[in-house]
């Protein structure tokens, strides 16, 4: 059973401004769209394409069953860990705190039809975890990937609006064991890179907003 993205966006669905007859300009109506996977990332970095230098095509596509094998094992480690509370808390607060504070009120919708004049940011939920970043010395960081998009309130500038890809990490590294101890840092990490997506996010409505 994986951990799902959307759910810690999703369960948090609330209006931060005023009722949508008062929208303006500076509301930003966000969607979440989808789910994102826990996903770990450890033995098929190692493995890189030596299936395919071995034995070709074929035997880089077992091969990387083998490792995706191995690394669901891992995945299976870790979820027992993972506060998801924390992950709500931390997206959305960051995310509501950024944009309140140059002006911008937030408004979580659901469905299409709660949508009024103003902003509308999509979020594409991809994947999150922890992903293998040095091969020599098999350290690993907290990783996000998901898409995103900016768009006036209307239908065709919705349909119009250019999906932009995020990957963020963490920038500290850990062995894998380590995640795995007593006062594994995980959730520490995996909050941290939230939190990191999330002002990436909000930065980047902002300043497109003001071009």
């Amino acid at each position: 059973m994986s951990v799902k993205f959307s759910q810690f966006l999703l369960s948090a669905l609330f209006i931060l401004a005023a009722p949508y007859s008062d929208a303006g300009p500076n509301t930003v109506f966000i969607d979440v769209v989808g789910e994102g996977n826990f996903e770990v990332v450890y033995h098929r970095a190692l493995s890189n394409a030596t299936g395919a230098a071995i034995a070709g095509v074929i035997g880089a596509g077992i091969q990387s069953g083998i490792e995706k094998g191995k690394d669901s094992e891992k995945e299976d480690q870790l979820r027992p860990l993972i506060n998801r509370e924390s992950w709500k808390e931390q997206f959305l607060d960051t995310l509501n705190e950024k944009l309140v504070a140059e002006g911008y009120e937030a408004i979580w919708v659901e469905e299409t039809r709660d949508i009024g004049k103003g902003i509308v940011l999509k979020i594409y939920p991809d994947k999150f975890g922890f992903k293998m970043v040095n091969t020599s010395s098999r350290l690993v960081s907290a990783f996000i990937t998901f898409e995103a998009s900016f768009s006036g309130t209307s239908r065709n500038e919705q349909k119009a609006a250019q999906k932009e890809p995020y990957y963020i990490t963490n920038r500290n590294q850990h062995p894998f064991d380590e995640l795995l101890q007593e006062d594994s840092p995980v959730n520490a990490e995996l909050e941290a890179t939230l939190k990191k997506a999330a002002k990436r996010l909000a930065n980047k409505l902002i300043y497109s907003m003001k071009e």
